[in-house]
């Protein structure tokens, strides 16, 4: 979201960047000025063992995101509410752009204080709206002789079902601050049709056919371009990148990145003996990786994807949707392993898709990652089906398209 505060900066508007403190830095450095958020709605999401110890008890998947629902992004909307009424009450005519997650609007595009001139949500995780022929992992399983469209409208009603409690708190939430009309019927519907205008930072080539999407609901502006890193310097081996062998990149992202041994270092193990090279971008100090670093892998705390990623013949993640969105947008085909926050969705599509291979673990075991690897680089099919994807993120101007947008709903005007 920084990010497109900074789009919006350069095209004219004046920006308020409404967030925790940790990210007044980033937001004054874009041009934005920071308002940030206070109460329950402050919380720094780098440490949500700590300060919600009891969301360790929650079992991963429905439950884990009914809980997430209801207390991460349900329990803030009173405070994120406040500070949005705080600004617009200073400029009502404001158009409001949140992630998909943040509900600050709610209450007020239900009647309690200032509305927005328009709220705009931001899509930065795969899209979940229910279809007929998707959930948001795919189609379901149908087994031989029933209905698929029936198995994927009874998956869809188990997930929604899942969430209904969690619903209810949101629109109890909403209705204590005076908020009327408010109803939830799915809560994975909801999440497109709450702001007025939603963009979805995807292309439609990395989502689920869905025949039945309502025309206009989601414009897709493709991800947002990597932010250029002034001070970064190649490191000594860049050069390797050129050699014969294939170029396999891992990475386990920055928000998963706390065990490196789920990915990083069974990926090292299992290419060790291969003719391969092997880039891991930690995201972490390279003194954390466990184990010795075999002679054909070369490990950085980081290195940009927008010049690793055209040198790569494999790119090995655990389903972050940004760095497996670049990969596509490079060209390269993908093994993916990852099973928290958004990342089953995300390999869903890779697997479904037919642009990489779903290893469906967290933890995969190195012969399996090797099996992987091998099938990708020895298959032109999963080349020849990245290359039609990434012509649908050579097509899009994210940047253009979201200002644009923004622009028509300030009035066809910027603020200054």
């Amino acid at each position: 979201m920084i990010q497109i505060a900074g789009y919006l900066v350069r095209a004219g508007h004046d920006v308020t960047f409404v967030g925790g403190e940790r990210f007044t830095a980033a937001a004054e450095a874009v041009g934005a000025t920071m308002r940030p958020l206070a109460g329950a709605a402050a919380f720094d999401d780098r440490r949500l063992a700590e300060v919600f110890p009891e969301r360790a008890t929650v079992p991963p998947g429905p439950a884990m995101i009914a809980w997430d629902v209801a207390h991460l992004f349900g329990d803030a909307i009173p405070d994120q509410h406040a500070t949005l009424q705080e600004l617009l009450a200073e400029s009502p005519d404001a158009v409001v752009l949140t992630d998909v997650l943040f509900l600050g609007p709610l209450p007020s595009v239900h009647g309690v204080g200032v509305r927005p001139r328009r709220w705009i949500g931001v899509g930065i995780t795969p899209v979940f709206y229910p279809s007929d022929d998707a959930t948001p992992f795919g189609p379901a399983p149908a087994p031989e002789g029933t209905d698929p469209v029936e198995a994927t409208r009874a998956m869809n009603a188990g997930l929604a079902a899942a969430l209904a409690d969690a619903s209810r708190h949101v629109v109890d939430l909403v209705e204590g601050l005076g908020g009327t009309g408010f109803t939830i019927t799915n809560w994975w519907e909801s999440m497109y049709t709450m702001p007025d205008t939603f963009v979805q930072l995807t292309v439609p080539e990395f989502e689920f056919d869905r025949s039945d999407l309502p025309d206009g609901l989601i414009t897709f502006t493709g991800p947002l371009p990597a932010v250029p890193v002034p001070d970064w310097t190649p490191p000594s081996w860049w050069s390797e990148l050129d050699g014969d062998r294939p170029v396999v990149v891992v990475t386990q992202g920055t928000v998963a990145n706390g065990d490196l041994s789920e990915l990083i270092a069974p990926t090292l193990e299992a290419l060790a003996d291969q003719d391969v090279l092997v880039v891991a971008a930690l995201g972490r100090p390279v003194a954390e990786l466990p184990g010795e670093i075999p002679a054909n892998a070369r490990v950085e705390r980081y290195v940009p994807f927008d010049a690793l990623l055209p040198r790569a013949d494999v790119f090995v993640t655990n389903g972050g949707y940004g760095a497996t969105q670049a990969a596509l947008a490079a060209g390269v085909p993908i093994v993916v392993a990852g099973q928290t926050e958004d990342k089953p969705a995300v390999a869903a599509r890779v697997g479904l898709l037919g642009v990489g291979v779903d290893l469906r673990t967290q933890t995969p075991k190195p012969d399996h990652i090797a099996d992987a690897v091998r099938t990708v680089l020895d298959d032109p099919g999963y080349r020849d089906r990245v290359q039609r994807v990434r012509q649908g993120y050579l097509a899009v101007d994210g940047p253009r398209i979201i200002t644009d947008l923004v622009t028509a709903a300030a009035g066809g005007t910027v603020s200054r």
